[in-house]
């Protein structure tokens, strides 16, 4: 065989192999892809009314999908949690602390910022809470998360919750109780000083 001919056939098999390849990449790219924007906007968008019916209920079931061995946050409180039983724990002795407690959220969140497979999702939450003994408490919490999406399903990769810790209704409302019992307790000593003074002086009149 020539070398000529042994060329031209070597080049005919690296352009059947370049066309086969070629053939596959497609269908290739097309599974590992990420969806447009769009639709991964809408994915994590999914989440906010989970999220709202699992706080407000209590039932954290439904958010256990987000987790897996590397998820970790902290919640508005400042207790932090590594796995989903933590995060039910912590829930499960705020209700136990406050028994007929009602608490709800509603998030607000902005738009996420998408950086491939990871999502920065952020945004404020509307966070009301009533005890058994009819007290309201209202207040706005700052919230970020960060998701990874695996195969094609977003994981938690870390969350946290915070809010002011002096310009809010459940502080306000215990500074008042306090200044409440400084305002009585110094009713009390002027009231008990104003007596005591009194029984003195009448004292000294009845000795003169």
């Amino acid at each position: 065989m020539k070398m000529s001919t042994l060329l031209r056939f070597q080049s005919i098999a690296a352009a059947m192999l370049a066309a086969l390849l070629l053939a596959n990449l497609p269908s290739v790219h097309a599974a590992d892809a990420l969806p447009d924007d769009a639709a991964l906007h809408a994915e994590l968008r999914q989440w906010v009314p989970i999220y709202e019916k699992a706080i407000s209920s209590g039932d954290l079931s439904s958010l256990e999908p987000l987790f897996d061995a590397g998820t970790s946050g902290v919640v508005v409180n400042n207790q932090s949690f590594k796995s989903f039983d933590e995060l039910k724990a912590i829930y499960a002795k705020f209700y136990a602390d406050f028994p007929g407690v009602v608490y709800k959220v509603t998030l607000n969140p902005a738009p996420s910022q998408l950086f491939g497979d990871l999502a920065v999702a952020h945004g404020t939450c509307d966070e009301y809470v009533k005890t058994a003994a009819g007290n309201e408490f209202t207040y706005t919490s700052t919230w970020t998360a960060v998701l990874r999406r695996v195969d094609g399903k977003w994981k938690l990769v870390r969350s946290q919750v915070t809010m002011d810790p002096f310009q809010n209704s459940i502080v306000q409302y215990f500074v008042k109780k306090a200044e409440m019992g400084y305002g009585f307790g110094g009713l009390a000593i002027g009231v008990i000083g104003g007596l005591l003074a009194g029984f003195l002086l009448k004292r000294r009149s009845a000795r003169a």
